[in-house]
């Protein structure tokens, strides 16, 4: 049994382990934000593609379509994918990205993605240089998903599936003294079985809302689940829409 760095053998299943989410129901709740600011966006960058499928969905619908991600089992999935030009996609440190200065109008970072940015450091890094990839105005998108959402379906969570000699069996659990959410996969491809920890670090509303005014961020809103309503409760899923001043 080997124990892994996260994605390395979580990229080959991740699409199987991701079939019950609606992407393209997710693709146009992003384009619903984008058009609440009112500006045209040309160009958008996944900053966490995964292995691609929201791209797939926006095609045809933004002009100018780039993903990366810190994984390069995960980008090497999504290159996969006809739909997705893949000299578009590229692996990228978020927190020191290869990217030239003021390129996109919008960057994305989504299913929780932010969460994974563990301490104040990388996050305040991460932010600083999405702000520099920005056109002046462009727009930034991101989720996180609060501790309430953690405790009530993370607590304590367990669930398996295995199709022929392969699949995977997850442990999530969250410690509210430290806010950090784990996720531990036991995958098991070709009868070898390998070992994946997560973590995620639970940020608090408030939070979020100062360090992204330090990195001149306007926030636009903020919405609990898929909504265009101005979150009233720390709960779920929530969306930030930002611009850059």
């Amino acid at each position: 049994m080997n124990s892994i760095k996260p994605y390395i053998k979580l990229a080959e299943i991740y699409d199987r382990l991701m079939d019950h989410v609606d992407y393209g129901f997710w693709s146009n709740y992003v384009l619903d934000l984008i058009a609440l600011t009112g500006r045209e966006v040309f160009s958008v960058i996944d900053l966490s593609c995964g292995t691609g499928s929201l791209l797939t969905r926006l095609q045809g619908k933004i002009p100018i379509l780039f993903g990366c991600d810190n994984s390069k089992e995960m980008i090497f999935e999504a290159r996969k994918k006809k739909k997705i030009n893949s000299e578009y996609l590229f692996i990228n440190d978020i927190c020191n990205m290869a990217i030239n200065d003021n390129c996109f109008d919008c960057a994305l970072l989504l299913y929780d993605s932010l969460n994974y940015l563990i301490d104040d450091i990388s996050l305040d890094n991460s932010l600083k240089e999405i702000n520099r990839i920005l056109k002046r105005g462009g727009i930034f998108i991101f989720d996180v998903v609060s501790e309430n959402h953690c405790i009530k379906y993370f607590g304590d969570f367990h669930e398996s599936e295995y199709w022929k000699n392969d699949g995977y069996s997850r442990h999530s659990f969250y410690d509210p003294l430290t806010g950090y959410q784990f996720n531990e996969f036991r995958i098991v491809l070709k009868g070898r079985t390998f070992i994946e920890k997560h973590q995620q670090k639970v940020y608090g509303i408030e939070y979020l809302k100062s360090v992204l005014n330090n990195r001149s961020f306007k926030i636009l809103g903020t919405y609990n689940n898929f909504s265009v309503k101005e979150v009233e409760k720390n709960l779920g899923r929530i969306h930030f829409l930002c611009i850059k001043l």
